[in-house]
């Protein structure tokens, strides 16, 4: 997926709401960002934290996340289908890992936690598992 602002590199910040970058804004939806194009948004964003990417989750517990999620909802990796699909596999991964955080013991304010869910969900870990759930779809 190429990035909707643009238009040159690859999309991996899925972002929800309205959208002011390079001095465009955009209207309130689901927004596809290359990482320059979102390091924009976040940088020139009142109120967004600047350090988002310092908190991350280690290879093998996102792996273990990632597994149980492709048990309990496969769907969570349909994410280009089409807008509903995306919609809905980000409010499965949102309430799945804030679920598991809590379930392990982890507590972070809300910032943290959307640090990891960009994480979770925007990474290209995430994009593999997305192109694994496609090809068994097919």
């Amino acid at each position: 997926m190429i990035c909707e602002v643009c238009q040159k590199r690859e999309a991996l910040m899925h972002l929800s709401g309205s959208v002011h970058v390079l001095g465009v804004s955009l209207e309130s939806r689901e927004w596809h960002l290359c990482r320059e194009c979102a390091d924009e948004y976040y940088a020139n964003t009142p109120g967004m934290n600047s350090a988002r990417g310092l908190i991350r989750l280690s290879d093998e517990y996102r792996k273990k996340l990632y597994d149980i999620l492709a048990a309990q909802h496969p769907e969570a990796f349909d994410n280009n289908s089409d807008t509903k699909a995306c919609e809905r596999g980000s409010e499965i991964m949102r309430f799945f890992l804030r679920e598991h955080l809590a379930k392990d013991g982890i507590e972070l304010n809300s910032g943290g936690f959307e640090m990891l869910l960009c994480y979770f969900f925007g990474s290209h870990h995430f994009y593999r598992r997305s192109d694994e759930y496609k090809r068994k779809k097919s």
